[in-house]
């Protein structure tokens, strides 16, 4: 019987040896590094979709604010934009709009807004539309990671 270790030897040992536990923590380790690594990536991620579901809701803001207006004002948000001041010919209930979703896009203090965001407004007619159909534009953009921006395009028609 040489070479084998009697059974009652085998019974007794009890517990690991130095090696397999130095083993076991390396093994584990590498799995935690690998683990922890993917927490900036994930984080990253997180901030940017909460930025582009921030930049929807103000430029569907903007739309909303738009719709409510009569046919014959809505050209009067063409060419506004957040990082200029409003533009002269901008007047009343257009006018408290543009400052309003300014104040939105880039509040003071800047607090859990777009970092360095924006906004602009652009109305136009429809190439080759009918005269009561607008087209209008908005962009809403920020600073992550370069520049970052969200286009949304909608119309709006003459009705009654």
């Amino acid at each position: 019987m040489q070479g084998k270790l009697p059974m009652s030897y085998i019974l007794r040992e009890k517990g690991l040896t130095l090696a397999e536990v130095l083993l076991a923590a390396a093994i584990i380790s590498v799995g935690v590094l690998a683990i922890i690594g993917l927490f900036p990536t994930a984080l990253q991620n997180v901030r940017y979709g909460g930025h582009m579901s921030q930049a929807s809701s103000l430029a569907q803001e903007m739309i909303e604010m738009i719709r409510t207006q009569p046919f014959t004002l809505v050209s009067s948000y063409n060419n506004i934009d957040t990082r200029l001041p409003a533009p002269p010919t901008l007047t009343g209930v257009p006018l408290a709009h543009f400052t309003r979703w300014k104040n939105d896009i880039a509040p003071v203090p800047p607090a859990g807004a777009l970092p360095q965001g924006w906004g602009t407004v652009t109305v136009g007619a429809v190439p080759g539309g009918p005269p009561d159909l607008l087209q209008v534009t908005i962009i809403v953009g920020w600073r992550e990671s370069g520049n970052q921006t969200i286009r949304i395009v909608t119309y709006v028609a003459r009705y009654g």
